[in-house]
């Protein structure tokens, strides 16, 4: 039996010709999650701007307050206790609400921004005994421009 009869044999067989259909689509699909992988790092890396404030950072409070004003509609919130104590023995508390940490999303200047708040459970501040943060801000476009807009503010 030559090779060529081998050939048409098994391709007249109904289960070998299912199996490589399958291998096809699977082969396809498969190629189509790199490709959209590949696609999504690319678009990441040249149409995608981020900025990053740590809790060390002297800007990250002023950051903070930043996003407490453009934030309105959020509604996942801390809040910030300050209180002061006069000499007459007085004290005077105020509270601050502030995004929360996860993902909010602030309309500024016509630009969507993302805005991800972290905190780091396991690592600790040890100047202040804090747990470590990280606020990300995320832009559409290359233009570093509106990150000093908002550090000015």
């Amino acid at each position: 039996m030559p090779f060529s009869d081998f050939v048409l044999t098994l391709k007249d067989n109904p289960y070998f010709g299912a199996g490589f259909g399958l291998v096809g689509v699977g082969t396809a699909l498969a190629l189509a999650r790199k490709g959209a992988q590949f696609g999504m790092v690319a678009f990441r890396r040249h149409c995608m701007i981020t900025l990053e404030v740590t809790s060390r950072d002297k800007s990250y409070h002023w950051l903070l307050n930043w996003i407490t004003h453009h934030a309105k509609r959020t509604q996942h919130l801390s809040v910030e206790t300050s209180y002061l104590q006069h000499e007459s023995g007085r004290i005077s508390t105020t509270f601050d609400f502030v995004p929360s940490p996860g993902n909010h999303f602030i309309w500024y200047r016509s630009k969507w921004l993302r805005v991800e708040r972290n905190r780091e459970k396991q690592m600790i501040d040890l100047h202040t005994g804090t747990p470590w943060e990280t606020v990300t801000l995320t832009s559409l476009g290359s233009n570093r421009q509106v990150f000093f807009d908002i550090l000015r503010e």
